[in-house]
C-alpha cells in the first residue's frame, strides 16, 4: 500500500500547497500506478474538471522534502 500526497500549484500566488492525500490499496504492483491515482485525485481535488494544477508525490519519495514546512516541526 503506497500513500500519495496531493498538491495544488498556484501560479497567481507563487505557491504549492498540500491539499490532500490518497491510498493505492491494491495488492499488487501495476503498470501505471502513478497515471491511475493521479486520475483518483483529480476526481477527489479539482475544482474544476480541467483543473490541471494538481500533482502527486509518493510519500516515501525524497522529494516530499522539497515542499514540507520546515517550520512546521
Amino acid at each position: 500500500m503506497y500513500a500519495y500526497s496531493v498538491y495544488r500549484v498556484d501560479y497567481r500566488a507563487n505557491k504549492t500547497e498540500r491539499i490532500g492525500k490518497v491510498l493505492d490499496r491494491r495488492g499488487g504492483e501495476r503498470h501505471n500506478n502513478a497515471a491511475d491515482m493521479l486520475r483518483v485525485a483529480q476526481k477527489l481535488y479539482a475544482a474544476s474538471s480541467i483543473d490541471s494544477h494538481i500533482f502527486i508525490i509518493r510519500e516515501s519519495s525524497r522529494l516530499r522534502l522539497l515542499f514540507e514546512d520546515p517550520m512546521a516541526s
